[in-house]
C-alpha cells in the first residue's frame, strides 16, 4: 500500500471511530474502510454491486458526496435522520439508554427556528449528556436532517477531518 492510501486509510480509520464514539470493532471499522477506498477508486461498480442501481445514480448527482454516503450507509444506525424536527428529537432521545432528556415541548416550545431548535437541543445536551454534541454530516436525499451524535471534546477534530477528507459536516447551529 502507498504512502497516501496508507495515510487515507488511518484517516477513514479514526473518522469512523470518532462518527461512532469508539463502538465500532476493528473488524467491522476495517471493512468499512476498504468499501470507502474501493468506491473511490471505482465508485460505478462499486456502489452498483454493493447497494444497488438508485445508489450508483450518487456518482451522477453527487460525486463530491461518496465518502460521506457510504459512511453514512454502513453508519445509519449511529444517525438521527428525519424530515421534521419533532422526529429527530425523539431519535436523539432514543439513542440515550437512560434518556434524561425533556420531552419534545410541543406546547411551549422556546424555539422558532431550526437553528433554534438546535441550540435548545444543545442546552439538552448540555444539561444531561454533557459528552454529546450534534453535528450534520453528509447530505441526505431522502430527509430534510441528518445529525450525528459525537463526543463534543472531539467536534473540533471531526470537522478538521471531513474537511481534508473532502466530507460535509458541520456543527448544527
Amino acid at each position: 500500500m502507498n504512502q497516501p492510501e496508507n495515510n487515507k486509510r488511518e484517516q477513514l480509520l479514526t473518522l469512523t471511530q470518532w462518527l461512532t464514539c469508539d463502538d465500532l470493532d476493528e473488524h467491522e471499522a476495517n471493512r468499512i474502510i476498504d468499501l470507502c477506498l474501493q468506491v473511490q477508486a471505482s465508485p460505478t461498480p462499486t456502489l452498483l454491486e454493493t447497494y444497488g442501481a438508485d445508489a450508483a445514480k450518487v456518482v451522477e448527482y453527487d460525486p463530491q458526496g461518496l465518502l460521506a454516503f457510504v459512511l453514512f450507509t454502513e453508519l445509519e444506525d449511529y444517525f438521527a435522520y428525519a424530515d421534521t424536527v419533532d422526529e429527530l428529537y425523539e431519535q436523539i432521545v432514543d439513542a440515550f439508554e437512560q434518556p434524561a432528556l425533556p420531552d419534545y415541548p410541543y406546547e411551549q416550545s422556546s424555539f422558532d427556528s431550526v437553528s433554534g431548535f438546535f441550540a435548545w437541543v444543545d442546552q439538552q445536551l448540555l444539561a444531561h449528556h454533557t459528552k454529546y454534541q450534534l453535528i450534520h454530516f453528509g447530505q441526505s436525499y431522502t430527509h430534510d436532517f441528518q445529525v450525528l451524535l459525537v463526543y463534543r471534546d472531539r467536534v473540533d477534530d471531526i470537522l478538521a477531518l471531513c474537511g481534508q477528507l473532502g466530507v460535509q459536516a458541520e456543527r448544527c447551529n
